[in-house]
């Protein structure tokens, strides 16, 4: 850690222009009563932690020099699976969300943190193999969360994101009660680009 800081310290321009994230991310699924297949949930194992992609583009701008507004658009996809025992099916649960972010930035063009939230749309599935698929669309999203980038080049930087998803209450449908709201924990880690 102490190499980009010594970078961000050399760097006496300000934070600005664009970053652009990829990033790999693991995040919590949600297991509760209604997000899930209703007749497996006792007879089978349900994931609760999921695999995937996650990705931002972001624009930071405004008069301060060590402190900056941005806007951008996060978003992520991921999967998790477990397999049924005793004879229980396999069960697969996706979560995707796109969402506007509004963020403040802090420190120098070559290394900057940043705390961020915002407000978009989620889809969860939740089904079990051989089963009937989950009947429900999306969902509206709340984000916020924070994180870093530090340049290692003039265009990459490494970079990592903590992230927290509360996903809205969906209404029963398709056999599922409704599902109360709930809140999920994301971590992301990978490149950013400028």
């Amino acid at each position: 850690m102490a190499i980009p800081a010594a970078a961000a310290a050399q760097s006496r321009e300000p934070v600005g222009g664009f970053a652009a994230d990829v990033h790999a991310v693991t995040t919590s699924l949600p297991t509760s009563e209604g997000w899930t297949p209703p007749s497996l949930v006792s007879t089978s194992l349900v994931p609760g932690r999921g695999f995937g992609a996650a990705a931002g583009l972001h624009v930071i701008f405004g008069p301060g020099r060590h402190t900056r507004l941005g806007l951008g658009l996060v978003g992520l996809t991921a999967q998790g699976e477990a397999t049924g025992t005793g004879g229980a099916p396999t069960v697969t649960t996706r979560l995707t969300v796109v969402a506007p972010s509004v963020a403040i930035n802090f420190g120098h063009h070559d290394g900057w943190s940043y705390i961020s939230g915002g407000f978009g749309r989620a889809g969860v599935t939740s089904e079990a193999e051989g089963g009937p698929p989950d009947p429900t669309g999306s969902g509206s999203v709340y984000h916020y969360g924070g994180g870093a980038r530090w340049f290692m080049t003039r265009h990459v930087a490494a970079s990592f994101d903590l992230r927290w998803w509360r996903l809205s209450s969906r209404p029963a449908a398709g056999g599922r009660v409704e599902a109360a709201a709930t809140r999920h924990f994301a971590f992301s880690a990978g490149l950013s680009l400028r």
